[in-house]
């Protein structure tokens, strides 16, 4: 194991974190707070230049990076993250407890949106802008962003990028990987930009569309009021967020073929049309079992829409109180909320690829056994897609239910309420906030569940590998 380049990518990483805290800074001069403010976020930039500067000063002279020490930079980057991320809010007192401010700045990094906070107008406008703005960093990923700015190793940043990036398979748009990153960065910007304008000329103040194009973008959900996106009491606006979130659930891949005019790999893709059908199903299913309960189908439709793709896309922007609606839209909203988005898109979930390739899975199966003699094969895009990653998916489905089982098992001791556990975890664990069937939020778990919850975030965000590698004693072995 290359230890040395662990701590020295690590170090870098802190820097890069340190430079990202000048953001809230200048928001806080904008609107003159406090000097506690630019104290609390200061200490934490001074801790990150410190511990960043000790450990980027001496350079391995072994840059490569294999598959375990790039599994173990992404682990480690993301707690280390949200770890110092969550400082200001500490220092500051805005939320004095450290694993409280923990799960927040996990929640933003990992583009969750779950809160523990009652009240967001407890925080300060630059705080209160950071806490979004890591949904913008983590949106298409926290390693993503550094290696498109980062000088490349020698053997590039393959292996880091591949741990971080999600899907079944990760796939270059170009042959360099650092021009692959800054590609899908400037798309993801571009597309950050265009809504966070359509918010403004929709209405929104300047920093409110900003902040909700930040959860748009990163997929997060963290908004400027208690009551979200019905704060703002608009239909364009309601609409604008919908196709917006599911604009950045789509395969980022999707939007360069557009660039380069490929509009058949884009318009033909299998997972996109799976992705399209599975939210136009589902809002026709709930607006029609929901239509009773508001005036007019047309509202139902708004919002039945809305909370399709709020929760397909893991993003999680609140409107309408889901308690009062029958349980079959429940239900719908639960298998959404594992289902996911896209690979290769900001949101997280178990993606719409994974449950193609099961479904053909499957089929293949039942096809063998009427025809044992018959040779099947299994194509996505036109492509095959090899025994190898059909098994890999299939790994990938068992771990996944078996680590839901196991966090529902443990935070089950913190809460007797089934729907707010199993919703609970299974929102913390695919990324998406806020919890079906209750009006809670996070604050009602124990700081044992809190804490748990927070690397369920991380590790779902990662999906699952990394953070489970981390804690092997295997993982650490110098062979």
């Amino acid at each position: 194991m290359n230890r040395s380049m662990i701590r020295y990518l690590l170090a870098k990483l802190l820097l890069i974190e340190a430079a990202l805290l000048i953001v809230p800074i200048i928001v806080a001069l904008i609107y003159g707070e406090p000097l506690k403010i630019f104290l609390s976020i200061g200490a934490t930039m001074a801790i990150l230049l410190v511990l960043g500067g000790i450990g980027s000063y001496f350079k391995p002279k072994d840059l490569h990076i294999y598959a375990k020490e790039g599994v173990l930079i992404v682990a480690l980057c993301w707690i280390l993250w949200s770890f110092f991320g969550a400082l200001p809010f500490v220092f500051s007192g805005q939320i004095p407890d450290v694993i409280d401010a923990f799960f927040e700045i996990s929640s933003g990094f990992t583009t969750t949106g779950a809160t523990i906070l009652n009240d967001v107008g407890v925080l300060s406008h630059s705080l209160l802008f950071w806490r979004s703005f890591t949904h913008l960093i983590g949106g298409m990923g926290v390693l993503v962003f550094a290696l498109a700015i980062m000088d490349n190793a020698k053997n590039g940043h393959l292996e880091v990028m591949k741990a971080e990036v999600p899907g079944p398979v990760f796939g270059k748009v170009v042959s360099k990987l650092k021009s692959t990153a800054q590609i899908l960065y400037i798309i993801y910007l571009a597309l950050f930009a265009i809504f966070a304008l359509l918010y403004f000329l929709a209405g929104m103040p300047l920093f409110d569309s900003l902040v909700i194009a930040m959860g748009t973008a990163g997929t997060g959900g963290f908004t400027v009021y208690n009551d979200g996106i019905a704060h703002y009491n608009s239909s364009l606006i309601t609409y604008l967020v919908s196709f917006g979130v599911l604009a950045f659930g789509v395969n980022f891949n999707l939007y360069y073929y557009l660039l380069i005019r490929k509009f058949k790999a884009c318009f033909e893709d299998e997972e996109l049309k799976g992705y399209l059908w599975i939210v136009f199903l589902s809002t026709a299913l709930i607006a029609f079992n929901v239509f009773h309960l508001y005036q007019g189908f047309a509202k139902s439709m708004e919002i039945s829409f809305f909370q399709v793709a709020n929760v397909i896309t893991t993003t999680g922007f609140g409107y309408g109180d889901t308690v009062k609606w029958p349980l079959f839209s429940q239900v719908i909203l639960l298998l959404l909320m594992c289902i996911g988005g896209s690979a290769g898109s900001t949101a997280g979930g178990f993606k719409v690829i994974r449950g193609i390739i099961i479904s053909r899975i499957a089929k293949n199966q039942i096809l063998s056994t009427l025809s044992p003699n018959r040779v099947l094969t299994l194509h996505i895009n036109g492509a095959v897609i090899d025994k190898d990653t059909q098994h890999k998916v299939l790994k990938y489905l068992a771990v996944y239910i078996l680590i839901i089982l196991a966090l529902i098992f443990i935070v089950s001791l913190d809460n007797n309420n089934f729907m707010t556990v199993v919703s609970g975890v299974v929102s913390c664990f695919n990324n998406i906030g806020p919890m079906i069937g209750t009006t809670d939020n996070f604050s009602i778990f124990s700081p044992f569940s809190k804490l748990l919850l927070s690397f369920a975030m991380i590790g779902g965000r990662l999906e699952i590998y990394p953070i489970l590698l981390l804690f092997l004693p295997k993982t650490w072995s110098r062979r």
